[in-house]
């Protein structure tokens, strides 16, 4: 391939003017796509497309109805939460929400029934109850009823009385679901062989990729509209948002505050490295277009695509920067390299043989990332799928814009004179060449020590993530999760579903039922049928069982509001003399409230016909770090030890058990996809370099690296998040880069030269100087990501630059410590 290939490239580079036009017509065209692109911020995107929990939640929402909800909490600033004004402020800031498109219902204090202010009978359930908007409210004891009822309290109103919440259910789009619902159906039925629906499914996608876009664009609208009416009652009101949606649209909008913000210091840092190592303005600016050539490929690609990013793959412009500024790096070394050996030698010809010289490492560099992120697409968990997709793409015009667009603005250029620095070796790589040759075993010795340290290290890694710890004290998500934390229940919300045996209708099986017969001879009109015969199934046995597990989630430290037919319970002793309720009492209060009543407080917790009885908790996420999987466990095996239930009987989902699962799975996947990019790492060394040992030596000291990076997590307790969980392979990816170009320039000095040691001085004051300017450029510029108020990006940027570094050492000391000693 290379044989014919210096012909066709060298041509190619004799014709810059044409060359860069046409790159200059593309990339137009890439950047009239780019405001198509967009982030895809739902909690879709939080959780596993293929988590079995998740279509168990997706049938549980068609069961009980779809639960995507935001709290927006509200203080008075003067005067008491109950007073007249406090209330009408209330009013108005719900009927202001309740109002915009989008919104299904907001239901706030002002909605809730009230038994005790003053005290209602249970016959007059049937025919009205008083709310805070009647009159006759006395609102002092509905303050002290709302604030210790088992319902309300700590849901509606905190404990102390002093602030309320509005809960904002938002409206599902039924366009959207159900194409959803059908692209879903279309390829259950392509994945069992029917060859029929491959076109629907091409239609099915393009449909429901255009109306998610629309969908995305209507809930971005939404979350900002919410927002601007907080913020015009700011001044009244202390009033702070939470909620999973508002979680996971702070997520994507720090990202993209972070894109332009650090991407313009980055962009900075790295301009001040490049005139620091190089002195000449072509060094700093051409570079960059490169990269910027890359991203805008990249970006308008995806954007025709109609490809989203997500969280996971929001990096993806960052690890494109650093892939095309290190192939820049290395082509400016070794036209730089070649201009100090061959001065009289003509500027097409410089960048002509730089190029071609450098072509077979850069192409090998770029297949290697390639494949291992090619290793995500096998994940079941979608955005990781798209990550890896959105990789594959940017990888493969990183290097064509490193091959192409690089070549083409440099020729434009003059060659110019010599530079400042030409032919001078930083310091730091002339001591690591002393090193290794002087001290070889010894180094050895101390990277097989570190690699025992790293192993201890990695398994100390947690998976133990909390929403709130992903944003810095004093921004806006975290103040709101921490104050309905500590006020109103918390934010994070799962379900436990307790499955019974289902409700039996007496007159569609034609038994008779006695006891309901009795009741309704007692309680009822004979001359109306019966609005709620369910109400036969809520027997004493399955309320204390019920009861039993729902006290036991209450006692759990990190569990906050707990909600189910069990809150009703206690609610409606209150009818019965305090006492536990019987049959007769029961079916009796199970009657007596109204319907809007019973959709408020029974249906969301229990579906008789299905023999269901859900448990709404919420998590508190501000306390002392815990377990989400010793919580759910020990929920499990009180059910089936203490409760004698069989296992499946009881189940937890939601959004908490989701997200959960999904680093679960994308911890499991990475073991497996690190085996793969190792193995693939194995063999495109062994094809570059067309040996074995090589290829050992190559790969050995970037895995041990990679290896340090995870054990630093685990002793610094730095969780696995979405976005540092890929750091064990974006660590071997840029370690394995550095080793391709070392083993590369390595075989040629080792040609000429037939020593070993004399070859390992010459690739360092080579392409040593290339891997020093790289990888320095590369944690300048990414240890400006710690500063960014999204801990996932902090972490992720000094993760980077550290593994870089470990990378950049790991190729300069121990790579070529192993050369020394096992080399032929």
């Amino acid at each position: 391939m290379f044989d014919v290939f210096p012909r066709i490239y060298g041509a190619l580079l004799r014709a810059p003017f044409v060359l860069l036009t046409f790159l200059l017509a593309v990339l137009a065209l890439a950047a009239w796509q780019m405001p198509k692109f967009s982030f895809d911020a739902s909690s879709d995107t939080l959780v596993s497309r293929a988590d079995p929990d998740l279509i168990f939640y997706q049938e549980l929402n068609k069961t009980f109805g779809a639960e995507e909800f935001l709290f927006l909490t509200y203080a008075p600033k003067q005067g008491e939460l109950f007073s007249d004004g406090s209330l009408e402020l209330l009013s108005k800031l719900q009927q202001e929400v309740k109002a915009l498109a989008g919104v299904r219902g907001v239901f706030s204090v002002l909605d809730a029934p009230l038994l005790k202010s003053p005290p209602v009978e249970l016959l007059e359930l049937a025919t009205g109850y008083h709310t805070l908007v009647d009159d006759e409210v006395d609102k002092a004891m509905a303050l002290d009823e709302l604030s210790s009822s088992p319902i309300f309290s700590d849901l509606l109103v905190s404990a102390d009385g002093g602030s309320t919440a509005l809960r904002i259910d938002l409206a599902p789009s039924e366009l959207h679901d159900s194409l959803f619902a059908e692209r879903e159906r279309l390829r259950d039925s392509v994945a069992l062989g029917n060859e029929a629906d491959v076109q629907a499914l091409t239609a099915a996608e393009e449909a429901y990729a255009a109306q998610r876009v629309v969908f995305l664009q209507q809930r971005d609208e939404l979350l900002a509209n919410i927002r601007q009416i907080r913020d015009s009652h700011l001044g009244e009101a202390n009033l702070y948002l939470g909620g999973v949606p508002m979680v996971a649209s702070d997520m994507i909008g720090f990202v993209k505050s972070d894109i332009v913000v650090f991407g313009a210091l980055v962009l900075l840092v790295v301009m001040c490295s490049l005139w620091f190592f190089f002195r000449r303005m072509r060094w700093i600016v051409i570079p960059l277009l490169t990269a910027m050539g890359s991203i805008v490929l990249t970006v308008g690609l995806l954007a025709w695509m109609g490809q989203a990013a997500t969280v996971i793959s929001s990096n993806f412009i960052s690890l494109l920067a650093i892939l095309t500024i290190s192939f820049s790096i290395h082509l400016v070394v070794r036209y730089r390299e070649l201009f100090a050996q061959l001065p009289d030698a003509s500027h097409r010809d410089l960048v002509v043989q730089s190029q071609l010289s450098k072509f077979a490492p850069i192409f090998y560099t770029a297949l290697t990332t390639l494949v291992a992120f090619a290793s995500l697409v096998s994940s079941d968990i979608v955005p990781v799928i798209d990550f890896g997709w959105i990789m594959c793409i940017g990888v493969a015009l990183s290097f064509l814009s490193s091959v192409a667009l690089y070549p083409a603005l440099l020729l434009l250029l003059p060659k110019g004179e010599r530079g400042a620095t030409l032919g001078e070796s930083p310091a730091l790589t002339r001591w690591l060449a002393q090193l290794v040759v002087k001290a070889s075993w010894p180094v050895l010795a101390a990277t097989t020590l570190v690699a025992i340290v790293s192993v201890l290290g990695i398994t100390r890694l947690s998976l133990d993530n909390r929403f709130i710890d992903y944003f810095r004290d004093g921004t806006e998500i975290r103040e709101g999760m921490l104050y309905i934390d500590q006020h109103l229940g918390g934010t994070v919300p799962f379900d436990v579903v307790l499955k019974l045996q289902p409700w039996v209708d007496p007159a569609a099986s034609g038994e008779d039922d006695e006891f309901a017969e009795d009741f309704a001879d007692d309680f009822a009109d004979d001359s109306d049928p019966d609005p709620y015969p369910q109400r036969y199934w809520f027997t004493p046995d399955k309320m204390a069982l019920l009861a039993k597990l729902h006290d036991y989630i209450d006692s759990i430290p990190q569990v906050g509001k707990v909600l189910s037919m069990s809150s009703l319970e206690k609610v409606a002793r209150d009818f019965n003399d305090g006492k536990p309720l019987d049959a007769l009492v029961m079916a009796g209060v199970m009657g007596a409230l109204p319907p809007e009543v019973r959709t408020l407080l029974v249906d969301p917790y229990a579906n008789p016909e299905e023999g269901l009885l859900r448990i709404g908790v919420r998590v508190i996420e501000s306390g002392e770090p815990f377990s989400r999987d010793d919580l759910l466990r020990s929920i499990d095996t009180y059910a089936q030890e203490e409760l004698g239930l069989a296992v499946g009987q009881v189940r937890s989902t939601g959004m908490m058990v989701l997200f959960n699962n999904m680093l679960k799975q994308l911890f499991a996947s990475q073991t497996s996809t690190l085996v793969f990019v190792i193995g693939a790492t194995f063999l495109m060394f062994a094809l570059l370099l067309r040996s074995i040992p090589l290829a050992f030596m190559g790969l050995l000291p970037n895995v041990i690296a990679a290896a340090t990076v995870l054990g630093a997590m685990g002793y610094s307790g730095v969780p696995l998040d979405m976005m540092t969980i890929t750091i064990a392979a974006i660590s071997i990816g840029i370690g394995v880069d550095n080793a391709i170009h070392y083993l590369h320039r390595f075989k040629i000095e080792f040609e000429q030269s037939q020593d070993v040691i004399e070859s390992v001085k010459r690739s360092h004051d080579s392409i040593g100087h290339a891997l020093y300017y790289a990888s320095f450029t590369i944690i300048a510029g990414f240890s400006i990501l710690a500063f960014s108020n999204f801990i996932p990006t902090v972490y992720f940027g000094l993760l980077t630059a550290l593994a870089m570094g470990l990378a950049t050492m790991a190729n300069l000391i121990v790579l070529p410590s192993l050369l020394i000693r096992f080399y032929r």
